[in-house]
């Protein structure tokens, strides 16, 4: 038994899309926009906002996909997308460990990109079941 093709397609472009937004910016706060790419919300944003949380719900989404656990990988994705979206309602965030909130201004591909591997979850998670191998 295998996963569907476009189940692995989905999967694939969610990771690549993932790996990608680590390596832009993902928002300004007033009004700078270079100090926060996708790779130090990863390793640091678990300390400000509760949308990184979407990070191990999408791994563990992409492991219920790949396992064919489609409701599972379905809750997972979607929950994932919800808390991720959740940041575009952001008004502020903080960004330095003297705990102070700063306006957020923009958001930027980073987040974008992030925020389209969560869809592409989603898409994998949706269409998630196992196939008989042919031999």
């Amino acid at each position: 038994m295998s996963t569907s093709r476009t189940t692995r397609v989905a999967l694939v472009l969610s990771v690549i899309l993932f790996a990608e937004s680590l390596m832009h910016d993902a928002f300004c706060v007033s009004g700078i926009c270079s100090d926060w790419t996708g790779w130090s919300i990863l390793l640091y944003g678990a300390l400000g906002h509760a949308s990184w949380f979407a990070n191990p719900l999408l791994l563990a989404s992409w492991i219920a996909a790949l396992l064919a656990r489609r409701i599972p990988a379905l809750i997972l994705s979607l929950a994932a997308l919800g808390l991720a979206a959740s940041f575009m309602f952001e008004t502020s965030v903080i960004t330095s460990e003297a705990g102070m909130a700063n306006p957020v201004t923009g958001l930027r591909e980073g987040y974008w990109l992030w925020l389209a591997s969560m869809g592409f979850a989603a898409l994998a998670a949706f269409f998630s079941r196992k196939v008989a191998v042919k031999l």
